[in-house]
């Protein structure tokens, strides 16, 4: 409508399909977050397997996993990749080699009682699995996530 010779109705036009593109940004934004956070969970696992980590039973492979998509308190949408094997943390950590005591005679198998639970022999160093994976998947990730912007600036 023209009044006073500016015309808004290009602008209100601009405005809805603003408006109309956030809701789109959202559903693209949380697809686009799967899918990064399944490609770390591929680079981690394929990290585990450079590391030269033993599989017994393979639990601590299985136990990688990409978790939801969550918001923060901030507004911040984020992913993240975890591993719920009960000894995943001991992997990536490090922790102290300990020989049990035994019972007297036989290899050292089982605990004396009121002897404690045994005697630190030495150190196993961490892997840090997911910090390297983290750090190499890096770069790749902020490509991505500039392209995938440049892609909703163009559909505006």
């Amino acid at each position: 409508m023209a009044r006073d010779g500016i015309d808004l109705s290009e602008l209100d036009e601009f405005t809805d399909r603003l408006i109309q593109s956030s809701k789109e940004a959202k559903k693209t934004q949380r697809r686009f977050l799967q899918q990064q956070g399944n490609k770390l969970k591929r680079k981690t696992k394929a990290q585990a397997r450079v590391s030269g980590i033993k599989t017994k039973t393979g639990n601590y492979m299985k136990g990688i996993k990409r978790g939801k998509v969550w918001s923060s308190r901030n507004g911040a949408q984020a992913v993240r990749v975890y591993s719920n094997a009960p000894h995943a943390h001991l992997i990536e950590e490090g922790h102290d080699q300990v020989v049990n005591p035994g019972k007297g005679k036989g290899n050292g198998r089982g605990v004396r009682p009121g002897k404690g639970i045994g005697r630190t022999v030495g150190h196993v160093e961490g892997r840090e699995v997911f910090l390297k994976a983290g750090e190499a998947f890096e770069p790749e990730y902020e490509r991505a996530c500039e392209e995938a912007i440049d892609e909703m600036i163009s559909k505006i």
